[in-house]
């Protein structure tokens, strides 16, 4: 397939990956093979829509400039943020590169099924390009791509107007051959006129009475005994050989008709079918920019699904030499991804827990502020290899604008030379050894190493006498170190992992054991080494007991104590681990905590304006109230006065005043003494306490709190000595009142002294609920028409169990949470049922 003009926004977007010298520049084909960067971009790839796409994808290596970079990041989040309302790159099932191929070639010729699949590519591209157009907020990386891309709408309407959805020719593509087929129409339809009046006439010499067609020719089965007494033309004979397709000599002239019009017909579908390929081939330079669109489209909307598959996100580029992984998974053990490597790869591979790897390096670190170099120490099938594989794959993945399987915060430099060694370097076809081989890839690493690149090297020093290994992985440790390189190195010799531990700029980790079961955790720990544990691997493999026991004789009394010592700092290592993670949980439990009594007390001085705004407006309502029913009483009185009825009628205007004053409850089963002038007393219906002034003939004058009231004697309770000071009485409601539930008025003003709202912050669930249901009782029996109920947010569980609650609450009409100024969630107002 031709490329775009390499003068074309498309072409600057897909050019600088597809050269052999930018991928060789900042990865070689033997690490692109060892990190399985192949096999990565294969699962990416079985994600994308079309051919185009996938091919994108494959061809996909590691940016070596960060602007080319940034361009691409910024291409991805754009896609991410349009896939939300649809995808842009439909499917498509046939190969659409084969197809450029022969529209360029011409061979195989193009058919009209194949035009309609072009069609359908600038269709799609050109819905892509008007979203990406009109997107808010725009898209600048994307609009740089369609803005210069050619309108093909023409073609497009061409085709669709001359071709059906098959891709035949439509009958009204052309007015030559609109007229083609009437004339074919009416021949036809006189032919069949014509050789229905034959079959009537000769029914007997025929075989069957129907009308084949027979080399585009209409003809009539005649019988081989018939053969020779009419005149006409043989076609043939049938299947059987008792028949033969005749063409009787009358109708001749007009099948010749008939196949010319046909034969014009073909011509004409043909014609116009090669005037659309030539069409499309004169725009092929257009159409070539228009599937580089809809290969990068689809390259994005591919890396998009993986990440949605995996959990993945871009990583921060850094700009300083920092390469930090937090929450790292090797896409090839997630097991997320299980179904995806089984369709890409053929397999699913591992579909266990996989460990997240953290790890941290810093180009511009020195001393113990961090580390640019990491040596890995650890047990063998202790994870070391993946480790090392992980911190490589993501890092070509990052520098390739693909997202990572990682978690926020993890970050990547732009490399200008990544190189890895793992595994087997032998090759038998140029006569190079194992350790030879893994040699040359080492001068490699030193050769490449700098500020901007980073090493892998995995078991340094291996394959060959141990001291010479350490000697040469020790120096090049240094060299690298000296260069500025970011380096991880996994090995079993203790001398590498004391060097680093010795040296400026590196530091050491260990893959975690567990001491206890000897089995490997695979989790990466920062400090001392960690033994190789490869006897420990063989036992649980199941090698011979005899064998092993041996071979640890053989080791001597220096190493087991070593093994020992290893052991116990393991044990230590993960005793830290575990209170480190116990303090971390700590302190996330203590931060909610701070948050939720933050947001509980913005909650609670959000109520407490809402209740004193309720409360002031309830003051004066009340007021008001008052002032209309005194003003109501005094008009009265004014009436009956003047009406000339003036006995008792102060009585009369407080009984009207407080006809709607709670009941008394008597508070003491008998008086105490008898009415006595100066004594306190009790109004028996009001419930008011006063003293008594004056009693005369069964009438009685009683001071309350100044004023002066009258009433009859008997209305009046004795309470023998005075009450204290601010003591209120037991009033009832009328209605009722549950045994042993009293209202207590508050001074004598009738009013129950009730409170509007129940505070339950901070406590358990059952004894909450049985305060609840007393406070319910208490509002209802005082009339309340609506009260509050103070749960706050906190976890929840208080609130959904009062609300739970109240929904089969007798007293409970109705409930809601509460508005703003009510304290929002963490209030619920309540409507009871049926108050008095």
């Amino acid at each position: 397939m031709t490329p775009p003009a390499t003068d074309s926004p498309l072409a600057a977007s897909t050019a600088t990956d597809g050269t052999a010298t930018d991928r060789d520049t900042v990865v070689s084909a033997a690490t692109a093979a060892a990190l399985e960067w192949p096999s990565l971009l294969r699962l990416v790839a079985e994600l994308a829509a079309s051919d185009l796409g996938r091919e994108r994808i494959l061809d996909l290596a590691p940016h070596r400039d960060a602007g080319d970079l940034a361009a691409q990041r910024g291409r991805y989040e754009e896609v991410r943020r349009l896939s939300d309302d649809g995808r842009l790159v439909p499917s498509f099932e046939l190969p659409l590169g084969e197809l450029l191929e022969r529209l360029e070639t011409g061979r195989p010729p193009l058919a009209g099924a194949d035009l309609v699949r072009l069609a359908a590519l600038l269709r799609a591209t050109a819905a892509a390009a008007k979203r990406v157009r009109t997107a808010e907020p725009p898209c600048p990386e994307l609009a740089a791509l369609v803005e210069e891309l050619p309108d093909l709408d023409e073609l497009v309407r061409e085709i669709g107007s001359r071709l059906d959805r098959r891709g035949g020719v439509r009958d009204d593509a052309s007015p030559e051959l609109v007229s083609l087929r009437r004339r074919i129409r009416t021949s036809r339809d006189q032919l069949y006129r014509d050789l229905s009046g034959f079959v009537g006439e000769h029914g007997d010499d025929l075989g069957e009475d129907t009308i084949p067609l027979r080399g585009g020719r209409l003809v009539v089965v005649l019988n081989a005994g018939s053969r020779g007494r009419m005149p006409g033309l043989v076609h043939g004979r049938s299947g059987s050989g008792k028949s033969f397709y005749f063409e009787p000599l009358q109708v001749v002239e007009q099948n010749n008709t008939l196949q010319q019009a046909s034969e014009d017909e073909e011509a004409e579908r043909q014609r116009i079918l090669a005037e659309l390929i030539a069409a499309a081939g004169k725009r092929l330079p257009d159409v070539h920019l228009h599937a580089a669109l809809l290969a990068e489209l689809d390259l994005q909307q591919a890396a998009h699904d993986f990440a949605a598959a995996c959990d993945g996100r871009l990583a921060e580029i850094s700009d300083r030499g920092e390469l930090a992984l937090a929450g790292a998974r090797h896409p090839l053990l997630d097991p997320r991804l299980g179904e995806l490597r089984r369709a890409a790869l053929g397999q699913a591979g591992h579909g266990g827990r996989v460990v997240p790897l953290d790890l941290h390096l810093d180009a511009a670190a020195d001393g113990d502020d961090g580390k640019r170099a990491l040596v890995i120490t650890g047990p063998n099938a202790g994870g070391k290899t993946v480790a090392l594989k992980t911190v490589g794959l993501l890092a070509l993945a990052a520098q390739a604008g693909l997202p990572v399987p990682a978690a926020q915060g993890s970050r990547f430099p732009v490399f200008a030379h990544l190189v890895a060694t793992v595994g087997d370097e032998q090759d038998l076809l140029t006569d190079r050894s194992t350790f030879s081989g893994r040699l040359q890839r080492l001068d490699e690493a030193w050769r490449a190493a700098g500020p901007d690149s980073l090493i892998l090297l995995d078991e340094l020093g291996s394959g060959t006498d141990p001291e010479e290994g350490s000697a040469l992985a020790v120096s090049l440790l240094e060299g690298l170190l000296e260069s500025g390189a970011l380096t991880v190195i996994t090995t079993h010799l203790t001398q590498v992992a004391a060097a680093a531990l010795e040296t400026d700029g590196a530091g050491c980790a260990a893959m975690e054991f567990d001491p206890g079961s000897g089995e490997p955790t695979f989790r990466l720990l920062p400090g001392p080494p960690g033994g190789s544990e490869a006897l420990a691997l063989a036992r649980r493999l199941g090698l011979p007991a005899e064998w092993l026991d041996r071979a640890e004789a053989r080791l001597g009394t220096q190493h087991r104590e070593l093994n020992r010592l290893l052991t116990e700092v393991e044990g230590l290592r993960g005793e830290l681990a575990a209170e480190k993670e116990r303090v971390e949980q700590e302190a996330a439990d203590a931060e909610k905590l701070r948050r939720r009594l933050a947001e509980e007390e913005k909650a609670l001085v959000e109520e407490r304006r809402a209740v004193g705004k309720r409360l002031s407006g309830e003051l004066e309502a009340f007021r008001r109230d008052t002032l209309d029913r005194l003003r109501e009483a005094t008009e009265e009185l004014r009436r009956e006065w003047e009406a000339g009825r003036r006995k008792g009628l102060a009585a009369a205007a407080v009984e009207r005043l407080f006809a709607a004053a709670p009941e008394i409850e008597e508070a003491e089963p008998e008086p105490r003494g008898e009415l006595v002038e100066g004594a306190p007393v009790r109004h028996r219906g009001l419930g008011w306490d006063g003293t008594l002034v004056k009693l005369d003939r069964g009438r009685a004058e009683v001071d309350v709190r100044g004023k002066t009231f009258r009433c009859k004697a008997d209305e009046l309770i004795p309470l023998g000595e005075p009450r204290q000071p601010g003591a209120g009485a037991a009033v009832k409601r009328s209605g009722g009142a549950r045994p042993g539930v009293t209202v207590r008025a508050g001074g004598g003003d009738g009013v129950p002294d009730v409170p509007l709202e129940l505070h339950l912050l901070g406590k358990r669930v059952e004894p909450a609920l049985a305060e609840l249901d007393d406070y319910l009782d208490h509002a209802l029996l005082a009339s309340r028409p609506e009260v509050r109920v103070v749960h706050g947010h906190g976890t929840g569980a208080l609130r959904d169990a009062v609300r739970a609650h109240l929904r089969g609450h007798p007293a409970v009409s109705s409930q809601r949470p509460g508005q703003r100024n009510e304290g929002g969630d963490g209030a619920t107002v309540v409507t009871l049922r049926g108050a008095s």
